[in-house]
């Protein structure tokens, strides 16, 4: 009989996920029996656990769901003598606390105002195409409308967004970072136009699709909050 079997026959086994390389693309989770104490805990001598990993453990101050994260502080493998006795020492040390995002999902609610204005019936009632499609013809009609050009699409947009920022300027540093920028949103602003305002949201994505719809969405609106900013720049030189 294994030392964890012999040991948990008088103390419990404890069912203990392991959470190697945490926060990384290369994040793996297994679960492995334990002898879980206080200070530290005890694994199987061919447990895959290394220094570094979280190990969650049961925590029913949580609830009947409840977990309490271990970090693996120190890990010492006792392979010496009778194969019984084999075992994984533990040493555990304070869990960092868990990784969030500023910002966990994307939302309708956190888009700019025009694009909620212009989509947002459309996304609610599940019109996603044309939601899409109504985000981006409102960059159109915001940029004519504030520059007094008459034009439409990618010309209006290679006009407004011109390299020397003599129109609308969204350049928010000062040098070659100014000139790269203006540049890159004067492409991305014509891709826009070009890549989807001009061939219709129906053929940018399948029917139905309201996580990729909300993606688009939230491309509209940075491009209107980039605009905003050309705006007030423009204003405050006035």
């Amino acid at each position: 009989m294994s030392f964890i079997r012999q040991i948990g026959s008088s103390h419990g086994i404890t069912k203990a996920k392991i959470i190697h390389n945490p926060g990384t693309d290369d994040e793996e989770t297994r679960e492995a029996d334990a002898l879980i104490q206080g200070e530290s805990g005890f694994f199987e001598v061919d447990t895959p656990i290394f220094e570094g990993d979280l190990v969650e453990v049961p925590d029913p101050r949580r609830g009947p769901d409840g977990v309490e994260r271990r970090l693996a502080r120190k890990v010492k493998v006792n392979n010496m003598g009778p194969r019984n006795m084999h075992h994984i020492h533990v040493e555990w040390g304070a869990a960092p606390p868990p990784r969030v995002a500023p910002v966990r999902r994307l939302t309708f609610e956190n888009l700019h105002p025009a694009v909620q204005e212009a989509a947002g019936s459309l996304f609610a009632d599940g019109h996603y195409e044309s939601a899409v499609s109504e985000a981006f013809k409102s960059i159109e009609v915001r940029v004519r409308e504030t520059t007094g050009l008459a034009k439409s699409g990618a010309a209006l947009m290679g006009d407004a967004f011109k390299m020397d920022g003599s129109v609308l300027d969204v350049a928010s540093h000062e040098g070659r970072s100014g000139e790269d920028e203006r540049e890159g949103f004067l492409h991305i602003f014509r891709g826009a136009m070009l890549g989807i305002r001009n061939p219709g949201a129906h053929e940018l994505f399948q029917a139905g699709d309201p996580q990729q719809a909300l993606e688009y969405l939230g491309f509209a609106s940075l491009l209107h909050r980039r605009i905003d900013a050309a705006l007030a720049k423009q204003a405050g030189s006035e």
